[in-house]
């Protein structure tokens, strides 16, 4: 089996809850610990969103019935909520 950069299709939904799990821990880091540790779990979980979100567009290219389109939407949302939390959040630092 060749490997390639993204995840495979079975580790998609394994992905999915790592990313949402992330956005929960981002959500608990704010209200606990404050807006520059949750602005490091913003950046780092939303990386992986939007590498969770490229993997699933490229399975659901190569095979369009093995992947819904509720995980592709799914995925995307997240990866845009995170990518906004952390946009912020490094706007935050910088001052702007």
């Amino acid at each position: 089996m060749k490997r390639g950069f993204f995840l495979p299709p079975e580790k998609l939904n394994l992905g999915y809850v790592a990313s949402a799990a992330g956005f929960l821990l981002y959500l608990v880091t704010a209200a606990l610990a404050g807006q520059k540790a949750a602005g490091v779990v913003a950046v780092i979980f939303g990386v992986f969103a939007v590498y969770v979100f490229f993997s699933v567009a490229a399975a659901r290219k190569r095979n369009k019935e093995a992947v819904g389109y509720n995980l592709l939407w799914g995925t995307a949302a997240l990866a845009l909520l995170l990518g906004a939390c952390g946009v912020l959040s490094v706007k935050l630092w910088l001052g702007l």
